[in-house]
């Protein structure tokens, strides 16, 4: 029997581009089950957070994102001040990450199928 080599196994990968002036592209990559759990309990709380604007809700999303982009090849580690401020991550392109997000987890999902 051929032997299996783990080395060789592709694992999925997502390019992101920051808003930054050098436009940072970070190859994120497949998260560890604790940050899909985070990110699976706080998407509710996206729609509610874009509403009524709660600080503590917003500043947890951001944390979550930090976490989130923290995962990636590349080693870089981000925190929710810097991807408000150096990367200029607006709210709104936080809503709209992490729906992108959650169909780049479905397809690894898919794909394990």
């Amino acid at each position: 029997m051929k032997m299996f080599d783990f080395n060789a196994v592709q694992q999925p990968t997502w390019p992101v581009k920051l808003k930054d002036d050098a436009q940072t592209v970070v190859t994120l990559s497949a998260p560890t089950t604790e940050l899909v759990d985070r990110l699976i309990a706080v998407t509710p709380e996206l729609e509610e957070a874009a509403r009524t604007k709660d600080g503590k809700t917003i500043r947890a999303i951001y944390a979550l994102v930090a976490d989130i982009m923290s995962c990636n090849e590349d080693g870089f580690t981000f925190t929710a001040e810097e991807l408000r401020d150096k990367y200029r991550l607006t709210l709104l392109d936080v809503f709209k990450f992490v729906p992108g997000y959650l169909e780049f987890i479905k397809e690894m999902q898919d794909a394990k199928n």
